[in-house]
């Protein structure tokens, strides 16, 4: 096992080294002559040897998978207690929150939907960053000719790194992916709690998309479901108020999670039931609503993995498998840009591909293996 935590570290430092290589080209987060001969050949690699930059991200992804599915595994061998992997947590956090957010401009969305509030105490539900005279961030930001994207509750959230990165843009990415570090600890550590289980926490905590997507690249769908799981377990233990809150501040971060509104009116049922529920939900909302609206984006697994680590792991066996499955294809799903360098084209196909044949795969190993039990 020793091997297999020296192979995981390599790998996600090498990740992390490799996102600088995607800083945009508008963005300057440093002007000392070290940094800017390190991030050199980076930026070569990834902006003009972008087949070479694809296969060595897909690498650190099968890297990452396989070192997860064998931890995973042996969790209960490797890990004698909490606190032994909230040691490996916290590394994972420290090495990824000072990575660059490469793969998504949605970080910069949420800086500059701040910017807009907090320092030029504008409505951002009315102004658009692009409306505010000579604002320097716009040079780097995607979809600023938009209202701000998500609710008043994480709009509140976002006053904490604001605040906190001083006007700086590289100590308010920092600060912003620091947040989801102690977001993310603490829901590891919620569902050590509920399910007393460290196999689960690994399921959750090493899975790679989630170290990518929420530690990496710094998106908000963590916040949204750590409140709606928390309503929903406040309701299951009949502290009815409380828990209706959390969902209703998880429905004012996205709205995704209003979807679970139906299970407040289920009676008698279990927590188990309930969360294998609002699994099912939200699968509806990822894999139906979600590319109505725009596209299959891979952060919104998140939203299944939080949910599924809840469950019992050996009774829901092939539903856990399947969202491991899942989050790896989506992961490939980054590929096709990372090598063109645009998302039309072949983009799409290529994406719909990646995305559906290893799930395809996982199928017919299913089916495979039911069928042969029947013949047994």
């Amino acid at each position: 096992m020793n091997l297999i935590f020296a192979v995981y570290w390599v790998l996600l430092i090498a990740l992390g080294i490799f996102s600088y290589g995607f800083i945009d080209p508008n963005l300057t987060l440093s002007a000392n002559p070290v940094f800017l001969h390190i991030q050199e050949p980076l930026k070569n690699l990834a902006y003009h040897q972008r087949p070479v930059a694809a296969i060595l991200f897909f690498a650190i992804v099968i890297g990452l998978f396989a070192c997860y599915g064998m931890v995973l595994k042996q969790a209960t061998k490797i890990f004698a207690s909490w606190k032994h992997i909230c040691v490996v947590l916290v590394a994972s956090c420290i090495i990824l929150a000072f990575s660059y957010p490469a793969l998504t401009y949605d970080l910069f969305n949420y800086i500059e939907t701040a910017k807009v509030a907090f320092t030029y105490h504008e409505n951002p539900y009315v102004v658009m960053p692009v409306e505010i005279p000579n604002e320097p961030y716009l040079a780097f930001t995607r979809a600023a000719n938009k209202v701000a994207l998500y609710g008043p509750v994480w709009l509140v959230f976002t006053a904490i790194p604001h605040a906190l990165g001083g006007g700086h843009i590289w100590q308010t990415i920092i600060t912003f992916k620091l947040m989801n570090a102690v977001a993310y600890i603490g829901f590891s550590y919620l569902i050590y709690r509920v399910t007393k289980n460290l196999t689960n926490v690994v399921f959750f905590a090493l899975n790679p998309l989630v170290l990518i997507e929420v530690l990496m690249n710094g998106h908000n769908d963590m916040y949204m479901m750590l409140l709606a799981i928390g309503g929903l377990l406040l309701w299951q233990q009949n502290r009815k108020a409380c828990g209706f809150l959390l969902l209703a501040a998880s429905w004012c971060i996205k709205g995704a999670t209003i979807i679970l509104a139906p299970l407040l009116f289920l009676k008698n049922i279990t927590w188990e039931r309930m969360v294998f529920i609002a699994y099912c939900l939200l699968s509806f909302v990822f894999f139906v609503v979600a590319p109505l609206r725009e596209e299959l984006y891979p952060w919104y697994a998140v939203w299944l993995v939080m949910t599924a680590s809840l469950l019992p792991m050996k009774k829901h066996g092939y539903l856990i498998w399947f969202t491991i499955v899942l989050t790896f294809a989506l992961e490939l799903r980054n590929l096709p840009y990372m090598w063109m360098g645009y998302y039309g084209g072949p983009g799409p196909v290529l994406r719909f591909g990646l995305t559906v044949i290893p799930i395809v795969l996982y199928a017919g190993y299913v089916g495979l293996r039911y069928l042969a039990k029947r013949k047994v």
